[in-house]
């Protein structure tokens, strides 16, 4: 399985990269959304794991954006949730399209069990 994980804080993306790998699954890594929508035209993720609050775009942008791009590929989106706490903005992710929306800090069962419901 291919997996593009989008996360903004270096230290998040390297621990979600180390944990797919770990798994067996392929993954390509971006700082931004709009790097992550590049990724997924080019490279065809079968999953995409992304951080919700990010600097320039969000990750509720990029779900909107790539629900219309490709129907097929799974979506979980994460949160450490901000000023307002994670229920709110994991419920938008979840209604806007995500498949999964998880509370970071992130363990391997979890994310396993997110990339491979449904």
């Amino acid at each position: 399985m291919k997996v593009c994980v989008i996360e903004d804080d270096p230290l998040m993306m390297g621990h979600l990269e180390d944990m797919l790998k770990r798994m067996d699954y392929q993954v390509v890594t971006a700082a931004s959304v709009d790097k992550g929508l590049e990724i997924v035209r080019t490279w065809e993720p079968d999953a995409v794991v992304v951080d919700i609050l990010m600097p320039d775009r969000d990750g509720l942008n990029f779900i909107l954006e790539t629900r219309h791009l490709r129907d097929t590929m799974r979506v979980v989106a994460i949160t450490g949730g901000g000023r307002l706490g994670s229920g709110p903005i994991l419920k938008m992710a979840s209604g806007l399209g995500a498949h999964a929306a998880l509370t970071k800090p992130i363990n391997e069962e979890v994310l396993r069990a997110a990339l491979s419901e449904g």
